[in-house]
This record gives C-alpha cells, structure tokens and sequence, in this order.
C-alpha cells in the first residue's frame, strides 16, 4: 500500500498491529492511549475481568462520539434560539421605549 506504514499499539496488555496512513498516526496513537487510561480506571474501580473493561471503555467512547455528533447537529438551532431569545429580550425595551421591535 502506498502511503501507508505499519504502527504497533498496545491496548490492555496486548499488541495489534496496524497499517494506516502516516498522517493518522496520532489519533491512532491518541486513542489508544485514552482506551489504556479508560481500562485502567475501570480495572481500579471495579472487579471484573479485561473484556468488561475493554466493553465499558468501548461504551464511554461510543457515548462520547455520540454525544459530540449531536451537539454538532444542535449547533445551527441552538445559534437560531438565541437569536430569538434576543428578540424576546428587545421587545420589553422597544416598548418602554415607544419604538416598535424590529419585524413588527
């Protein structure tokens, strides 16, 4: 494969090896990391075994992908809210005032 080369990750004590693109090397490196540190957290929280670990860990990340999606998709309605809660913030001013809200 051109442009790609091999990296070896370790994930809970094991290694797997992986052929990616140089460029994608730190993410890959990073995750691993965060999966190693969710692993180890889990194992000195709870008693259970290496696949519940890696299962919770692959849940928290999951459930954090998910969440950085919706908040990405809120982002335009939340942006739209605000706008109208100006709106609704100028109306009490724009009536002591005598001038009327702006679309009226």
């Amino acid at each position: 494969m051109a442009g790609t080369f091999r990296i070896t990750l370790k994930i809970a004590g094991r290694e797997y090896p992986l052929t990616i693109d140089p460029v994608e090397e730190w993410r890959y490196r990073k995750a691993a990391k965060e999966v190693n540190e969710l692993v180890t957290l889990y194992s000195k929280r709870y008693s259970a075994d290496m696949e519940n670990y890696l299962a919770m860990a692959a849940l928290q990340t999951a459930l954090v992908g998910i969440e950085s999606g919706v908040s990405e998709e809120l982002e335009p309605l939340v942006d739209e809210l605000r706008k109208f809660e100006a709106e609704l913030d100028a109306i009490p001013e724009a009536r002591l005032s005598g001038r009327r809200p702006k679309g009226q």
